[in-house]
């Protein structure tokens, strides 16, 4: 899998609740997505709408239809590609004890 895809996600909502660090995206076309990047913890990205493929460390780890959870463990590559239109993602990341004010990346 490609590590970068080339049409842009739309941005939807930024928030942080008790720690909890969540963000959220649309990906208006299937094919596009979420291109590879890595954090330095372990995070949940929640599927609310739609379906996509998810890969870790270069392996498709399967597809994913809404509602469901993908969980990414810390330092591992990842992205995600939507499979149908109008995909709605939201990453969560718990910031409690990390010092941390947003999710940090590796590379």
């Amino acid at each position: 899998m490609t590590t970068t895809l080339s049409t842009p996600t739309e941005y939807v909502q930024f928030d942080e609740v008790d720690d909890i660090w969540i963000r959220s995206y649309t990906i208006e076309k299937a094919g596009c997505g979420l291109s590879q990047h890595v954090h330095e913890h372990d995070h949940a990205t929640i599927i609310s709408r739609g379906t996509i493929e998810a890969w870790q460390d270069g392996q498709n780890i399967g597809q994913f239809t809404a509602p469901a959870v993908v969980k990414i463990p810390a330092g591992k590559k990842h992205l995600f590609k939507a499979l149908t239109d109008d995909v709605v993602l939201c990453c969560l990341h718990n910031l409690r004890g990390t010092g941390l004010e947003s999710p940090q990346f590796k590379e």
